[in-house]
């Protein structure tokens, strides 16, 4: 074996390590919307395992970016629509866009660079949704890596050994999303409304965080509770004692009853 070969199959080995990490994920998210999610995410990271041993054979080859690339933004866009009822049909937006993605390149039918802009800007939501949660460090490595990847792709720079870099870099995501989820686990929580909440917001990301938060805030107001749900937490409109938090708690379980288990609804 040479030294190119050494070098990735190095890689891949490193890259699957993280099927402990995504096991991890499917654990605590099997009772959950993201089930799906899990699911494309381990079909993504197969893709990258894949691409990476491929890599010394093929160095040239636009299927070794484009594959991983479009399952990757497939299982985070998957992320966007998981709420019930729906969240099965988004199984079909996320092979629909792997489609878009992959049939350029495979049957020359589009605009590759048009169909690499597409992919960057689904990459770039599903980054941007994770960046102020407990897996915004991940988010961020993961980023970077696909943000090389999707360069070669579209040609703005050579395919090379550097690579393996982006590839190592992105084998620790997994590593750094499970410390960053721990260490949100131990930091301190006011009360088991914060508790709930920041384990949604972690889980879901900015977009559905925000909606969730809106709903709430507006089910307080309609509702007269004297709290107000900021991303950090649930705070008191006003001072004085600490406010009764049974009712605002059974609310924003009843809001994320949509998110849980199929028998919750």
């Amino acid at each position: 074996m040479g030294g190119k070969e050494a070098i990735y199959a190095a890689c891949a080995a490193l890259l699957l390590t993280g099927a402990y990490p995504l096991w991890r994920a499917w654990r605590a998210n099997r009772q959950t919307t993201l089930r799906q999610a899990v699911v494309w995410a381990a079909c993504a990271w197969a893709a990258w395992v894949a691409s990476a041993a491929a890599r010394a054979a093929w160095p040239n080859d636009n299927l070794l970016q484009c594959v991983p690339l479009s399952f990757t933004a497939g299982a985070g866009v998957f992320v966007l629509g998981a709420r019930r009822p729906g969240v099965r049909a988004w199984n079909l937006v996320v092979l629909a866009l792997i489609a878009v993605v992959l049939l350029p390149v495979l049957g020359g039918l589009g605009d590759v660079l048009a169909t690499t802009l597409f992919l960057s800007a689904a990459l770039a939501v599903v980054l941007i949704n994770y960046l102020p949660t407990a897996l915004g460090w991940a988010a961020v490595l993961a980023g970077g890596a696909c943000a090389g990847e999707v360069g070669v792709l579209a040609g703005w720079w050579a395919a090379g050994l550097w690579e393996a870099g982006l590839l190592a870099g992105l084998a620790t995501a997994p590593w750094v999303g499970v410390a960053g989820a721990a260490a949100a686990r131990r930091r301190p929580a006011a009360s088991e409304f914060d508790r709930t909440w920041r384990a949604f917001r972690d889980r879901y990301g900015l977009v559905w965080g925000l909606r969730v938060c809106d709903q709430f805030n507006r089910a307080a107001a309609h509702a007269g509770w004297p709290v107000v749900l900021r991303w950090s937490g649930l705070r008191p409109t006003a001072p004085g004692p600490a406010p009764d938090l049974r009712s605002p708690t059974a609310g924003l379980h009843a809001l994320l009853k949509r998110f849980g288990p199929e028998e919750s609804q």
